[in-house]
Parts: structure tokens; C-alpha cells; sequence
């Protein structure tokens, strides 16, 4: 209970943060927008066709999976384009000056090459834990895709500032984050926080809903359910800005030991603890 309002406390403090550059709310909803344009147009035709059926089962179709991986490199790429954007501007926002939404832009195509070279990487990854998730009957193989995906995401916490600042691109910018968060906060860790609370009442608002049409109330549920997708778009908004300010910060701290006055130093220092704390 202690980490979760520790949880809580994060987001209201990094919120405040975000309150003083908006514009950075821009990054998360066009990242969002464009990569369901991406799917609209490219995915949903070959997936409505039958094409993609037999990814990730034995015999699948190997220009399948060519076409999953071009699929993931296209969305990584945008997700990671307007994710380096949004960090530049976080770390514009902690050096004490006022970013711009152009700021962000200009920062993240100025590095194009080192996003992309990342983002190949990434997408090989993603593809690789896709494969060995499988269709998701085999509970040992999800189960080793998940601890396989935590392993990777906290190694690579870091490459997107380190892309940034360190103008680092590919294994280089992976081998940076790993060094850096080792060394603030050790190599087994589990995570304190979760920015991830913010979506709790949306979750629970579409509990209620579900609950309310199994009470046979339809209409009444159905626009509680609709009103619960509405505020868990609005949330994964907040959590993608949320979450690249955080990254910002911590490595901010992780580099310089330095953290921001509105920011709770006992949060930043706690954010990842050894595993069996008491903490």
C-alpha cells in the first residue's frame, strides 16, 4: 500500500511538471494517431484477409512474418520518433527553459538515423518475444516472453535520452542504458512505481459498466462503457507524457544525481529497489 500511494505521489508530482509544457501532450496523441493510421492501412487488410492468421504457429508463412516485422519497424519507428521528442523537451523543461512543440520535432529528426538503427533492434525484439508468446495457449511460453520483455525494458530505460543527450544510436545506446541503470540502481530490480495507476479509474469505471449491462440495464451500461474508453484514451495520453518525463528525470538523476525541486528526491531514489527490499 505504502509504493502504491508512493505511485500515486509520482504521477501527481511529474503531472506538475507537465502542467507547465502542454504542448507535450501533442507527442503521445499524434504518436497514437499515426500508428493507427498505420494499422488501418496496412495491418487490418492483411489480417482481415487471413494473411497474418498463421503467425506465430508452427508453419507459419515466412512472408508473414516479413511483413509482421515491416509492420513493427513502421509503428516502433513512429512510436520512438515522437518518444525522443517528447524526452528532448522534458530535458529542455529540467535545465530550467521553456521547450517548444518544435523543439521536440527538430530534436528528434536531427537524429533520425540513431532512431532508426534503435528502432530495427527494438522491432527484431518485439517480433522474437511475439514468436515465443506463440498464440498464447502455452502458459510457460507467455510467461517467458513477459519476464524476457521486463528483463529488456529496464535495460533499455534508458536509450532514448541517452539517443538524445549522448547522440548514441543502436547496441551503442543499449550498452549505455544498461551501464547507467546499473550502477544507480543495481542489476536485480523490480519496480516501486507504476505510472500505470492512472488508469485505474478508467478500469473501474468499465467494470461498473460491464456490471451494469449484466444487471440487464444495456443502454445505461453502454454509455458507461463508452464514457470508460473515452477516459482510457485520455489516460494513456497522460501515462505516454507521464512516462517520458519520468524517463527524463531519472536519468537526469542517474547521470548527474541531480532531481528536480518539484520532484520528491526519496521518489526518484526509490523508483527501482533490489529485490526481497523491506523497503
Amino acid at each position: 500500500m505504502s509504493r502504491i500511494g508512493r505511485g500515486f505521489q509520482l504521477c501527481k508530482e511529474t503531472f506538475g511538471i507537465l502542467r507547465k509544457d502542454r504542448e507535450m501532450l501533442l507527442f503521445p496523441i499524434l504518436s497514437g494517431v499515426v500508428t493507427l493510421l498505420v494499422v488501418a492501412t496496412f495491418l487490418l487488410p492483411l489480417f482481415f484477409s487471413g494473411f497474418l492468421a498463421d503467425v506465430g504457429a508452427a508453419g507459419g508463412s515466412p512472408l508473414g512474418y516479413v511483413l509482421l516485422f515491416v509492420f513493427y519497424v513502421v509503428s516502433y519507428f513512429i512510436v520512438i520518433y515522437f518518444n525522443t521528442a517528447l524526452v528532448s523537451c522534458a530535458l529542455i523543461r529540467l535545465d530550467g527553459r521553456d521547450p517548444t512543440f518544435m523543439d521536440g520535432i527538430h530534436a528528434a529528426s536531427a537524429r533520425i538515423g540513431k532512431i532508426l538503427s534503435w528502432t530495427l533492434i527494438a522491432a527484431t525484439v518485439g517480433l522474437i518475444l511475439r514468436l515465443i508468446r506463440g498464440d498464447g495457449d502455452n502458459l510457460l511460453a507467455s510467461l517467458a516472453s513477459a519476464l524476457l520483455g521486463a528483463a529488456w525494458s529496464l535495460a533499455t530505460f534508458f536509450v532514448i535520452p541517452v539517443i538524445v543527450v549522448d547522440d548514441l544510436g543502436g547496441f551503442a545506446a543499449i550498452q549505455r542504458s544498461w551501464k547507467l541503470f546499473k550502477s544507480t540502481w543495481g542489476e536485480t530490480v523490480v519496480g516501486s512505481f507504476s505510472l500505470g495507476l492512472i488508469f485505474i479509474p478508467a478500469i473501474l469505471l468499465l467494470l461498473a459498466g460491464v456490471g451494469v449491462v449484466v444487471l440487464g440495464s444495456f443502454e445505461v451500461g453502454l454509455v458507461i462503457v463508452a464514457v470508460a474508453f473515452l477516459l482510457w484514451v485520455v489516460s494513456a495520453v497522460l501515462y505516454g507524457a507521464l512516462q517520458g518525463i519520468f524517463v527524463a528525470i531519472m536519468y537526469r538523476y542517474a547521470t548527474t544525481g541531480e532531481v528536480p525541486d518539484a520532484i520528491d528526491r526519496s521518489l526518484v531514489e526509490g523508483a527501482f529497489v533490489p529485490k526481497g527490499s523491506r523497503q
